[in-house]
């Protein structure tokens, strides 16, 4: 069963949306800048009773909720945290903590979707020189989730990191955006922001198994795939 209709519900839907045994929740609170409580409590009312039905139920978590810098320390942050405790404390819960996934979506929250509108259209705009982030093709995402997924009895594990083997500089992205463009973006980058470290191991393990490669150049792979001029 798929919970949502966005980006990470359309992509597991073709595995899992006939399944009744494995219940997907994609459909929580998506913008990273949230703060109204109520837009928390809505996805914990909707998550809880999902929990409590038992079955497999599948959590998309965030791999910035486990940095432990001050980044994460933001009330969106702090909810991804509690909802993951109390999905990996339920019998069939299962977290997926996610980077940056990439893919074809409207909404504009998305990292990649402002730098290409602000690249594109020539809005200035300001990042965090120190600050990195992890991209990583929804498809990907789906294909090595399932792989989890399908295997998560083994081991007792809960919480997986699904990313790519990289974390990368915000300035590296967008230099890798420009490319692909075709234009240069009127940015100034702020000495702010900090590494962000993600055990891919497992992920890593996976990807290799399926015959994806998340190492070098994968990044500017996916930003082609989703945002050349032809794509």
């Amino acid at each position: 069963m798929i919970v949502g209709q966005g980006l990470l519900a359309r992509a597991f839907a073709p595995r899992y949306a006939a399944d009744p045994a494995v219940t997907i929740f994609a459909s929580g609170v998506s913008n990273s800048r949230e703060t109204d409580p109520a837009a928390f409590a809505r996805e914990r009312d909707l998550l809880r009773p999902l929990l409590e039905a038992g079955g497999r139920v599948v959590y998309f978590g965030s791999c910035g909720s486990a940095t432990g810098d001050s980044a994460a320390d933001t009330p969106y942050m702090r909810h991804k945290r509690a909802m993951e405790a109390m999905v990996a404390a339920s019998p069939g819960g299962l977290v997926l903590r996610l980077p940056q996934v990439v893919g074809r979506t409207p909404n504009p929250h998305t990292l990649t979707n402002f730098l290409r509108d602000r690249i594109a259209s020539g809005t200035p705009f300001t990042v965090w020189a120190r600050a990195e982030r992890n991209l990583i093709d929804v498809d990907d995402v789906a294909a090595i989730g399932a792989r989890l997924i399908d295997g998560a009895g083994s081991g007792g594990r809960r919480v997986f990191s699904v990313a790519a083997a990289r974390s990368l500089p915000m300035p590296a992205i967008v230099a890798i955006f420009e490319r692909v463009l075709g234009r240069q973006a009127r940015v100034a980058f702020e000495p702010l922001g900090s590494p962000l470290p993600i055990d891919v191991a497992d992920a890593l393990a996976v990807a290799r198994e399926l015959g994806i490669d998340l190492g070098d150049g994968y990044a500017e792979h996916v930003i082609r795939k989703y945002y050349a001029p032809d794509a």
